[in-house]
């Protein structure tokens, strides 16, 4: 990438009607899965708990603490829990019933949720710090043999939470954090899954509370690594635990590697975190006939290549910043299953032997670090909007730039927003279908890098895209929202509702060039759909998707999501989510074959398909 100053360019210096893209906004309110309106307490969570000293500082920016990390861990609570004198090798059920006991280990909790925010608190356990009475040789002195026993551990410490808060428990319990890379303590078929059961049947016997898991590393939502041999671990996973987990929970990073004066980035977003996504709802719809909610209690940037991570650094803020909002994009588009995210930035991280600010939100003085335009870019937003649908251009290529649309008919406003995966300008072409509305003058808030790497936002920059024949541009690694002025009579009159629905099969190899599910389809007026077809092969072979078909119609209008991972030389597989159009009036039948047909007839899978249709359905938008 050659390195020159990138301004903030708006549609006033665009000379030409030449786009690289389209983005077509329609008519109409978008839910999913009845989800419609922008709701901050799901979107805005970071992670772990605030220091009481810097809430203002945090709630200023309009975020709160989302995830309570370790608390099993800190001041030895778990290794220092005395055995119970009258069960040996569990517990001592009293050891939490001594009131300065629990202001020590639960007030800094109480302090967060009690100052203004929803309590929608994920309390997550580390599992790894045990006392000594307690039998650990089947797993290298880091996990009790007897799994019932770990359990109680983690039923008592929230009974503690419950007695001191008077009730106030998070209303979220992840078992154990990243088990996944703990394989040589914790087996996860075996170990993992029974530890889960047993805490969910124990919590639940006790408490209103959401048991999640596994807490997967993003490692392995990179599902197709290694021929999938990680699925079928995951697989008797799901099987011994669907009954009892409330919501799956898993973690999701973009890398950022430098080299010299170039930079890109590598990770799940956005194709390879759809993909796993479609693929764990295909299984689980077809194991139970209905989806499970996720909750991706980790998001955004995770390694450092070629430099320090730790050091102060202005790309390793711009890529925070940016991986963070590439996520988001994408989480918006899946709210059918999301059921919240937690970022991960924290209050401040410093500490003893660590003077890193990399993902902090404020020094230990309360000022405040680049990373809070994560929030102030979104800050905006609050339960008066809701989602508009929008579609990007079906050219037969991976987008580059994904699109939201966002309107509140009691601020009058209509927001457009972009984020552009390309280290090119990227001159973006809105069409607002049938002239539905014909904006021109607006304001215009872009996240961007600048020269030395550093990031800027600048905010409420003025542009008219009725002198540029609504041509908007974005400059490279842009994040920009476009807000117009739409009185709320000229906004949508109309709420589509999307529901997917799963091919019956899951990672099917292809042979004699196709591949080949069907979808049960519920009965009623389709407003519109597109299909989801997700694939996988190695680095080293040579495939593609030449048609689909549905029910022997062919499918001819279709992008690709844009794959991060394409020039990741640590990554063997490609993994493409293919986004095609369905005309409404082909699903006129309960069943529906899907055939994918590919230029090779032997290499590869089709890991996932998935339907998504839209139906008409009462509006509460007003």
């Amino acid at each position: 990438m050659k390195l020159t100053p990138v301004a903030f360019i708006l549609s006033l210096s665009i000379t030409t009607v030449y786009s690289n893209t389209t983005v077509t906004i329609h008519p109409q309110w978008l839910a999913q899965g009845g989800n419609l309106r922008y709701e901050p307490d799901r979107w805005s969570k970071h992670n772990g708990l605030e220091h009481e000293y810097l809430i203002p500082s945090c709630r200023s920016i309009r975020t709160d603490s989302g995830r309570w990390m370790n608390r099993d861990v800190h001041d030895n609570l778990f290794q220092d829990w005395p055995q119970d004198p009258n069960r040996s090798g569990y517990p001592d059920p009293n050891y939490l019933k001594n009131v300065t006991k629990q202001q020590e280990l639960f007030s800094v909790y109480l302090a967060n949720i009690n100052r203004g925010y929803t309590n929608d608190m994920i309390m997550v356990s580390t599992s790894l710090n045990w006392p000594t009475w307690i039998n650990q040789s089947e797993h290298q002195g880091h996990f009790p043999n007897n799994v019932d026993a770990a359990a109680e551990f983690i039923t008592l410490m929230v009974q503690g939470v419950y007695d001191y808060t008077q009730g106030q428990i998070p209303p979220y319990f992840e078992v154990v954090n990243e088990p996944d890379v703990k394989w040589d303590i914790m087996n996860f078929t075996t170990t993992v899954s029974s530890y889960h059961k047993a805490v969910a049947e124990k919590l639940h016997s006790r408490f209103n509370i959401k048991v999640a898991g596994p807490t997967m590393t993003g490692y392995h939502t990179e599902v197709d690594k290694n021929n999938f041999s990680f699925w079928p671990k995951l697989v008797q996973f799901l099987d011994i635990t669907l009954d009892q987990l409330d919501v799956f929970s898993f973690h999701s990073y973009n890398s950022l590697v430098v080299s010299g004066k170039t930079h890109k980035f590598t990770g799940n977003n956005e194709a390879r975190l759809v993909a796993f996504i479609d693929l764990l709802e295909s299984y689980v719809h077809r194991k139970k006939g209905t989806s499970i909610p996720i909750i991706i209690s980790e998001y955004g940037r995770g390694l450092v290549k070629g430099i320090s991570r730790y050091a102060p650094s202005g790309i390793v803020d711009f890529s925070t910043i940016y991986c963070i909002n590439g996520h988001r994009f994408t989480q918006f588009g899946l709210r059918e299953y999301i059921d919240r995210t937690v970022v991960f930035l924290l209050d401040n991280e410093q500490r003893p032997g660590h003077d890193s600010l990399n993902y902090s939100l404020f020094t230990q003085h309360g000022n405040a670090t680049r990373l809070v335009d994560v929030f102030k870019f979104w800050n905006n937003f609050t339960s008066a909007y809701a989602f508009i649908r929008t579609s990007s251009q079906s050219d037969g290529q991976e987008r580059t730039v994904s699109p939201l649309a966002m309107a509140s008919p009691l601020n009058n406003e209509t927001v457009i927003l972009l984020h552009s995966y390309s280290q090119q300008s990227q001159t973006v072409k809105l069409i607002f279908q049938d002239d539905w509305i014909t904006p021109t003058t607006g304001e215009a808030t872009c996240i961007t890098i600048k020269d030395n790497w550093y990031p800027v936002i600048t905010f409420n920059e003025p542009f008219d895209i009725g002198k540029t024949q609504g041509l908007v541009e974005l400059p490279p690694e842009a994040t920009c929202r476009f807000t117009f002025k739409i009185p709320s009579n000229q906004q949508p009159k109309v709420t589509l509702n999307e529901t997917t629905y799963y091919g019956a099969d899951v990672i099917i190899p292809i042979k004699d060039n196709i591949a080949v599910t069907t979808i049960s389809l519920a009965l009623g007026e389709i407003q519109s759909a597109y299909l989801r077809v997700s694939t996988s092969w190695l680095t080293t072979e040579t495939n593609y998707v030449k048609s689909v078909t549905l029910n022997s119609q062919t499918l001819d209008s279709f992008f690709k999501l844009y794959d991060s991972d394409r020039h990741n030389s640590d990554v063997y597989t490609n993994m493409d989510v293919w986004e095609f159009e369905v005309p409404a009036t082909l699903l006129n039948s309960t069943s529906v074959q899907i055939q994918v047909n590919f230029s090779n007839k032997e290499n590869g899978y089709v890991t996932s398909v998935a339907l998504v249709t839209a139906r008409l359905v009462p509006s509460d938008m007003k």
